[in-house]
């Protein structure tokens, strides 16, 4: 087993290419994205436009080693206070 760290974003749907484009930029190449969820926290229930994806949420995870998160942690504190969201940070192991 191996120790690393598990981070959890979610984002509006529309910032999503951005993550991605700040994640690759930290070698950050392997990753799941859940579109379109729904859920309820500081601003109230969010949910999306019926016809477009505008205001949907999407749920991004990524398991990467704890080295590389924390070069990229004041980037993504950045990114999260420019554009809103989550972001939830766990120490995880990978089964190997």
């Amino acid at each position: 087993m191996i120790n690393m760290k598990k981070v959890e974003i979610i984002i509006e749907s529309i910032y999503i290419n951005r993550l991605l484009e700040l994640l690759e930029g930290h070698n950050i190449t392997g990753y799941t994205i859940i579109k379109d969820i729904a859920g309820r926290g500081g601003h109230g229930l969010k949910t999306a436009d019926d016809f477009t994806d505008v205001f949907s949420n999407n749920y991004l995870f990524a398991v990467c080693e704890e080295e590389k998160y924390l070069n990229m942690q004041e980037d993504i504190r950045g990114f999260i206070k420019k554009y809103g969201g989550k972001c939830i940070v766990t120490d995880v192991m990978l089964l190997k």
